[in-house]
């Protein structure tokens, strides 16, 4: 979509040397039976539906739409540095940055596309913070729940033998980091010479219960441990103890963000706000719709408001007319009653 974007940007700017030259719209793009004009091609892209329903006028749109209103309420807070800083923390995990810009070369995408979605992500995180507001009661509660990971760094090996050479050599004196850059074939942690953090739950048991069985920093497992994977050889690289508050309140925020940002009616609510505050005007009624997303739920709140006040005023209508029915009854009976009497 963002290559269609550009595409259609480009058309656009060359419109003026290309207008000298054609009868109608400018061309962009022809064959032996014809040519595509420009209009034509902004027709197809805007009313053209997708397989989510929406149109592909609208993706575009929308897109374009919130990426400005992120900037204008928050584009001060995200620098280039922060952008290119988690691109290369991305990359890493991809055994760095040649590697990984191949592989999203093979997936159709440019490292420019990727910095532009990193900025956008970073912008909806300055928003969910400038948004939510943390109470200090929120932090503390957070505090007490909040735990370190422990750092490990790991190297697997396919044969047993090799674990226990490695082991050898390691009480040795030989360096950690340069045995994984020989042995391990885990390609995934290599490039942080097998370095990773220990989150329970996230490891297979056997490899968790000899990690966590490491209690000094520096040590490692004197037994290899043996998964699916192969033998691993673990070494406990820093022991994750939680400092004061004060010490942790950065981190201690930064996973309540986390929480928020996992929280998806949450973020449609952040969103929705900003763009409430934007005053947001389309004026192609064929692409009214790209927005709406993010208008409907300040106009279900409108609604449900107007139906709770009509539901108020039938109940209370109803229960007027009850006790009119209840009164005629009861008059009804004394007439009776007297009638009987009589």
């Amino acid at each position: 979509m963002k290559n269609m974007k550009k595409w259609l940007m480009a058309t656009m700017a060359c419109s003026t040397l290309l207008l000298a030259s054609c009868s109608s719209s400018p061309e962009v793009a022809s064959t032996e039976n014809g040519r595509i004009r420009q209009d034509e091609f902004y027709e197809r892209m805007k009313n053209e539906t997708t397989s989510s329903g929406q149109k592909f006028g609208e993706q575009v749109l929308q897109q374009m739409i919130l990426e400005d209103v992120l900037e204008n309420a928050h584009g001060d807070a995200v620098t280039e540095e922060d952008v290119n800083a988690e691109y290369e923390t991305e990359a890493e995990q991809y055994g760095g940055v040649e590697a990984f810009e191949e592989l999203i070369t093979a997936q159709g995408m440019t490292a420019e596309d990727l910095k532009q979605s990193i900025r956008t992500s970073l912008l909806v995180e300055e928003a969910i913070i400038s948004y939510a507001d943390f109470t200090d009661e929120e932090i503390q509660t957070a505090y007490d729940e909040y735990t370190v990971n422990s750092t490990v760094a790991h190297i697997l090996v396919e044969d047993e033998e090799t674990a226990n050479d490695i082991i050898q050599q390691l009480n040795d004196g030989a360096d950690f980091a340069e045995l994984v850059q020989e042995y391990s074939t885990d390609t995934a942690s290599v490039a942080n010479n097998g370095e990773m953090e220990l989150v329970e739950g996230q490891f297979l048991p056997e490899f968790e219960e000899a990690a966590m069985a490491l209690d000094e920093e520096g040590e490692i497992t004197q037994e290899p441990v043996q998964t699916d994977y192969g033998y691993h050889i673990i070494k406990l690289v820093e022991k994750g103890e939680k400092g004061t508050l004060e010490e942790e309140r950065q981190n201690v925020i930064d996973s309540l963000v986390e929480e928020r940002l996992a929280d998806q009616e949450y973020v449609l609510e952040v969103i929705s706000s900003l763009v409430a505050d934007a005053n947001v005007q389309i004026a192609d009624e064929d692409l009214s719709n790209a927005m709406s997303a993010y208008m409907q739920p300040a106009e279900s709140e409108t609604t449900t408001e107007e139906d709770t006040t009509e539901e108020t005023e039938d109940t209370t209508t109803e229960e007027e007319s009850t006790e009119t029915t209840d009164d005629s009854t009861s008059d009804e009976s004394t007439d009776t009653g007297t009638d009987d009497a009589e």
